[in-house]
């Protein structure tokens, strides 16, 4: 493990396209570029937008995202609500299908959930199912109940890792070529709990591979516990995804940690 490892400070994952369209041109100029630059505009926390917002968004007249827009409302890939835009199911459909065969729903993902419904089962504590895209957990699959509090998170959201033990319980398991990619900024603190030193989450990393299990003790959200294992391609040793138990209530989340290890011995083995 390198002693210098860094993360971006502000969570969103890669570069959006229209920053790396900012960044150079070419390619980035085209019509084909300007309508994922549109899809991505609908990743923030409003699912409904006008034309103004997706304009500025891509940096395009009006006339031409409402010209883009058209072709996509066409296509079946965007859906008109009065004078705004919102994705359809068919993004969903296709989203369903990302990912590698390791995770798609052919793959572990598939094997995983009868794991993790035995999770939720025992105990109705909130279950996740995610992998590590770049320095963010990318959450796969979440099961909770009726009294699972408000936890930030949901499926397809990203959560910076080294604020999450199921973001520690992959950075411990990760290729050196990808622990590279996590240089650059200091790590961003959300509570005074959160690992914001390399010393503190290098610490941390070395526990995780001794132990096999990582903890986040109201890191990323206040009051908010978590136990988190591993899925390791059995071939390489490296994590592939993450399985946690959370819980804002009092109590003690390691008694999740047999179950939770065996889980991890098992998907590893369905993961080669």
């Amino acid at each position: 493990m390198s002693s210098m490892i860094r993360m971006p400070s502000i969570p969103t994952g890669p570069t959006p396209p229209h920053r790396r369209s900012a960044e150079r041109n070419g390619p980035a100029d085209t019509s084909a570029a300007k309508v994922l630059v549109l899809l991505d505009a609908f990743r923030g926390p409003k699912g409904v937008l006008g034309v103004t917002e997706l304009a500025a968004a891509v940096g395009v007249p009006k006339s031409t995202a409402h010209r883009l827009l058209s072709i996509m409302v066409e296509a079946g890939f965007v859906r008109k609500i009065g004078s705004r835009y919102c994705l359809t199911e068919r993004l969903f459909e296709v989203g369903n299908r990302a990912g590698s065969p390791a995770i798609r729903s052919t793959g572990l993902r598939h094997r995983a959930m009868p794991y993790l419904t035995d999770l939720y089962a025992g105990g109705r504590d909130t279950v996740h199912l995610a992998t590590l895209s770049g320095t963010d957990v990318l959450y796969l699959e979440k099961l909770f109940g009726h009294d699972a509090g408000c936890a930030s998170t949901a499926v397809g959201v990203r959560r910076p890792a080294h604020a999450t033990a199921l973001g520690k319980a992959m950075l411990a398991y990760t290729a050196h070529a990808q622990v590279q990619l996590l240089a650059g900024a200091p790590l961003r603190r959300f509570t005074s709990r959160t690992l914001h030193t390399d010393a503190q989450l290098e610490r941390e990393l070395t526990r995780v591979r001794d132990e096999g299990l990582a903890y986040d003790d109201g890191e990323l959200q206040e009051g908010l516990q978590c136990i988190a294992v591993p899925i390791l391609d059995a071939s390489t040793g490296t994590a592939v995804a993450a399985v946690s138990v959370s819980s804002f209530r009092s109590r003690q989340l390691k008694r999740y940690a047999p179950q939770l290890l065996a889980l991890s011995r098992d998907l590893s083995r369905a993961a080669a």
